[in-house]
């Protein structure tokens, strides 16, 4: 019964905007056209998702066209977010674009708190500040398709990761990376996932440490290509109970990579 309890709670980490299902509304990534534009344009097409692009939002709202699919989420440069203009320019293009819903998520260069603060005035309240690998991009476009978006995460706080690492299980070693960690479980990405059940154990390289956890298998994604638009391919893992340094150490380490994340 404790091993049940220990299960739904850790699957619990997993519900909301990890099974987000995939929108397959365009997404718009804005800012002049030069070689982050387009890699990042193309990072999303390997989702896989529609995107479209413009050089601002205005210019936006002047070409695109309700025909060509309302965009669902708009990727844009922090520095296109001016506070007196910003609501009504994306109020503007959602109108223009028949869009029901346009969630904006902000990129570059992290600001300091006054310039959060503004931003956050705009209406704006995901972020991919910095450095950013594909699943942090993957991680932040679910959270913006998810209908829970706006409320305070449950349970466990998670983050993106991009380690690669290795998992172990019955004398059998593979390779995998991170998705996503918190303290209670994580998803790992593997073109072929151990089955559902299995007791594995992993190398997790947390700030300067590398931590051997054990845990088991709760559910695998092997499914069609609208499940992988969700997730990659790979397995979600529920940790066994960790002592309360590790999870301490992990809690810290998902924590200053939320602030990336977050406006």
């Amino acid at each position: 019964m404790e091993r049940l309890k220990r299960a739904r709670h850790a699957m619990n980490v997993w519900n909301g905007t990890s099974l987000t299902p995939r929108s397959m509304d365009p997404i718009l990534v804005i800012g002049p056209d030069g070689p982050f534009q387009r890699t990042l344009a193309r990072e999303v097409e390997s989702l896989p998702a529609p995107v479209l692009t413009a050089d601002t939002l205005s210019a936006a709202a002047e070409t695109l066209r309700s025909g060509e699919g309302p965009p669902s989420i708009v990727l844009l440069p922090e520095s296109e977010i001016h506070t007196d203009d910003f609501e009504s320019e994306l109020a503007e293009l959602r109108i223009r674009t028949g869009s029901p819903r346009l969630v904006p998520i902000a990129f570059g260069r992290a600001p300091n708190d006054s310039r959060r603060a503004e931003i956050r005035q705009a209406g704006v309240d995901l972020a991919l500040f910095g450095r950013f690998g594909r699943h942090a991009l993957r991680f932040q476009i679910n959270r913006a398709l998810s209908p829970l978006c706006d409320r305070a995460p449950r349970g466990e706080l998670r983050a993106p990761k991009e380690w690669r690492t290795r998992a172990y299980s019955s004398g059998r070693e593979k390779a995998v990376r991170c998705y996503s960690l918190s303290s209670g479980g994580a998803y790992f990405v593997t073109p072929r996932p151990w089955v559902v059940g299995s007791e594995i154990t992993l190398e997790l390289p947390v700030g300067l440490d590398r931590l051997l956890i054990m845990g088991s298998i709760l559910y695998t994604n092997v499914g069609d290509d609208a499940a992988r638009r969700t997730l990659p391919r790979g397995m979600a893992v529920a940790f066994r109970p960790l002592s309360e340094h590790i999870q301490q150490v992990i809690r810290e380490d998902v924590t200053v990579t939320h602030q990336a994340l977050k406006v």
